[in-house]
């Protein structure tokens, strides 16, 4: 076989182990990306349904709370109005 061949050859193989490494890294640097975008939307959809769940709580302490005042009020006002009766 003539040199001049057999070193075409062999860099006609060289570059197609070029070429499908670069094409096989590109695909695997596209799934590691698509994986991570994918995690990364479900910890934002965690974080939202998290941040929806707080709010819903705050409310109802914040009720609960007014709940609570209101019923101090009341007894100190029954308390206020027994000391006066008696």
């Amino acid at each position: 076989m003539d040199p001049l061949v057999m070193v075409g050859a062999w860099c006609g193989a060289i570059l197609a182990l070029v070429g499908v490494g670069r094409i096989t890294w590109r695909a695997f640097v596209a799934a590691v990306e698509a994986v991570i975008e994918k995690a990364i939307g479900r910890v934002w959809t965690d974080m939202d349904q998290i941040e929806a769940r707080l709010d819903r709580l705050e409310g109802q302490v914040n009720e609960l709370r007014e709940q609570v005042q209101y019923m101090r009020e009341l007894l100190l006002s029954y308390l206020s109005g027994s000391a006066d009766g008696k």
